[in-house]
């Protein structure tokens, strides 16, 4: 394609660029028998500049752990796609799949649709619990989605393909609220995703997940070559003709919020939201219309919210995006439950160039918050990085296995303590069972997100985190 000026991106990194390449056996081979550079494999798709190659172990390492998993993923997600149609058929008990009783494995952990009603608009927690039971609705199918939307919470709804709109009628300013779907449990390419090491670096804005941004609507490379090592051309434009039946989330929800704006009072505003991946393509939604200098919207936009959110580009990426975000007054939010794993990838590391940016409100066990000060550079020699890795590690193991223990008693208790709405049904009870064993997964499943904003004291999302106040 020719050069598109809107925005080019000259340098990328991305994994696992042909899925039939994909074999355990020859990822072993090339990462440990051959003396190929990392960046010379087969499996690694890549045009960096040669003083950016990279061959150090801990480099080395960290690609083979993440190709690892991408190809397991692969290998299992026709097993998952069973899994889910046993657990969710059995549990949903023949109701059709398009039902509006019909749930996902997210709605089955945590069925709560109502809002919580101590919780009213003027109150600090009221936009960060809407916006957490937004994004945990938008796992369901259309008609949960608008069941919850218009009866319980008496919204008017739009729908589309990645993400749900809503907005909320109120006499001085609607809010319009955009919630991205996140990490299906039972879908292979949505954790593989999360796990994916890829970048493109987008000129004079800093590198990005590649993964997240193909997910939001960025238009997928072209070969010039057929050659693995050969260069590439790609392009994110500001405006582009889609296929209606293929379409893009990002030029859907951005034309779509143009269309709402315009026929609401000038008051309005909208904030976004999101889960797991949908919080990384929450925070990615504006950083984009940042880049194409959409002004009208984001002095709309009044807050981002994102829960479990991994992360989504370099530091210099994430300047970029705080100072959009200062210069026109958005408010961001990024909660972490206790021992979450997805927040931890992809791995932080100076090769790896991934940085989360901006302040977090971090949640423990007892839904008590304190806020956590921005990613610092984790330099130093790779033994010694490795050795504290290792010392982290083995504390965390122990620590976050007695935190599964306690969430699990927690769980007989808490619809006494807390009120009939925070009952655990079995389901969720069973993966409590099972967080003793994997606690960074269980940690990661919406019910203690939706707590966490319901049950903080008012002076957590008083706030901005990264804003003067």
């Amino acid at each position: 394609m020719d050069a598109i000026k809107d925005l080019v991106s000259s340098n990328h990194v991305m994994l696992l660029p042909d899925k039939n390449k994909a074999k355990v056996g020859k990822l072993f081979h090339q990462f440990f028998f051959t003396r190929k550079n990392v960046s010379q494999s087969e499996l690694l798709h890549h045009k960096i500049p040669k003083d950016e190659h990279e061959s150090k172990f801990l480099h080395r390492g960290m690609i083979f752990v993440s190709m690892f998993i991408q190809i397991l993923l692969q290998h299992i997600a026709k097993p998952l796609k069973v899994i889910q149609f046993l657990f969710e058929g059995l549990l949903n008990a023949g109701v059709p799949k398009d039902s509006e009783k019909y749930y996902s494995a997210v709605g089955l952990s945590d069925p709560r649709l109502d809002l919580d009603k101590k919780l009213k608009r003027g109150h600090p927690n009221y936009y960060p619990a809407l916006a957490m039971m937004a994004a945990k609705v938008s796992y369901e199918n259309k008609a949960v989605i608008k069941n919850a939307v218009t009866k319980h919470w008496k919204f008017q709804n739009k729908c589309t393909t990645q993400a749900f709109l809503c907005k909320e009628k109120n006499p001085d300013g609607d809010i319009i609220v955009v919630a991205f779907r996140g990490t299906s449990m039972f879908t292979a390419d949505d954790w593989s995703t999360d796990f994916d090491f890829s970048w493109i670096e987008l000129d004079g804005i800093g590198k990005g997940h590649m993964g997240f941004m193909i997910a939001l609507g960025l238009n997928r490379y072209s070969h010039k070559n057929e050659d693995y090592l050969g260069d590439f051309s790609g392009s994110w434009p500001k405006d582009v003709d889609y296929n209606p039946e293929k379409p893009l989330a990002y030029y859907v929800i951005r034309d779509k919020l143009k269309e709402l704006l315009a026929n609401s009072n000038k008051n309005t505003r909208f904030i976004v939201a999101g889960h797991s991946l949908g919080g990384a393509l929450a925070i990615l939604f504006p950083s984009i219309l940042a880049m194409h200098d959409e002004v009208e919207l984001l002095d709309k936009l009044e807050a981002i919210y994102t829960f479990g959110q991994p992360r989504v580009g370099d530091a210099k990426f994430g300047n970029f995006v705080k100072d959009k975000l200062r210069k026109h007054n958005v408010k961001y939010y990024r909660v972490v439950y206790n021992n979450d794993l997805v927040p931890g990838v992809p791995l932080d590391n100076t090769m790896m160039t991934f940085k989360h940016f901006g302040k977090c409100i971090h949640f423990n066990s007892f839904y008590h918050a304190k806020i956590v000060d921005e990613e610092n550079e984790q330099d130093g020699h790779p033994v010694l990085l490795l050795t504290k890795f290792a010392i982290y590690t083995s504390i965390n193991f122990i620590v976050s296995r007695l935190s599964a223990i306690y969430e699990l008693h927690r769980g007989f208790f808490i619809g006494f303590t807390r009120g009939r709405d925070y009952r655990e049904n079995w389901t969720l009870t069973l993966m409590r069972f099972a967080g003793i064993i994997v606690p960074s997964i269980v940690n990661h499943v919406p019910q203690d997100y939706v707590n966490s904003t319901r049950l903080a004291s008012k002076e957590v999302f008083a706030h901005s985190p990264d804003l003067p106040y």
